[in-house]
């Protein structure tokens, strides 16, 4: 017996047999429910096969994208879903903008990240250099008119953190850098917050901040080039 054979095993085969019966039983109730009769199936691929694929199977699988949030395309390669509700860093949280929308493809290609093949880069604002402490207030405004990235791009990247570039972990220095996603920014108590990620310990993590709080020069904003 070849044991490097790849195809289906029989734990596979069943988990897919389980899904198919449950999706049956599903179905079956809510026929049943509605007084359907199997003679429906014949309908189905017949006469109302244009109506089930466009008002069934289209808008089911619009709904089901919807829902989703990232799609793996292959080891180097997602799509992420910027339309799906962002994660809020607090239950009292609510949007205060939200930039962008629509899937993108998040990309890695050698230590560099694209997204829709534009590549990502570490923007450090003129006020933040020579290693001046700044309010988030004062770079507000300049951050919003920048290409900013959405903070699910950051969760997705933190889902499959191998996608993230070596180099956002530290600066030329050693340094530990936070790196903002500002496409998003949520109000808490009536103050706006921002979303952030940051390398610790050898793990990916992500954590929020105020305007009103300070930035140094290893708070950089990730941007489109």
């Amino acid at each position: 017996m070849n044991k490097d054979k790849k195809g289906l095993n029989w734990k596979e085969i069943g988990r897919i047999f389980s899904a198919f019966l449950k999706l049956f039983t599903l179905i079956r109730d809510t026929f049943v429910a509605q007084s359907i009769e199997p003679e429906i199936i014949d309908w189905v691929i017949g006469g109302g096969k244009e109506t089930f694929v466009e008002g069934f199977l289209k808008p089911l699988g619009k709904a089901f994208l919807a829902a989703q949030r990232v799609i793996v395309l292959d080891k180097d390669t997602i799509r992420v879903n910027l339309s799906a509700k962002p994660i809020l860093p607090f239950e009292d949280a609510t949007v205060e903008t939200n930039k962008n929308g629509g899937w993108v493809t998040v990309q890695k290609r050698a230590n560099n990240l694209y997204v829709d093949g534009r590549k990502v880069i570490l923007h450090q604002f003129e006020c933040q250099k020579d290693d001046k402490v700044v309010d988030v207030d004062q770079i507000y405004g300049q951050v919003m008119k920048l290409p900013v990235l959405h903070p699910n791009i950051m969760d997705a990247l933190c889902e499959h953190h191998h996608l993230i570039p070596d180099d956002w972990k530290k600066d030329n220095n050693g340094n530990a850098i936070s790196i903002y996603f500002w496409a998003v920014t949520y109000l808490s108590d009536g103050i706006v917050g921002v979303r952030y990620l940051y390398h610790y310990n050898c793990n990916w993590f992500t954590s929020s901040n105020y305007l009103g709080y300070t930035l140094t020069v290893n708070h950089l904003a990730a941007i489109l080039e």
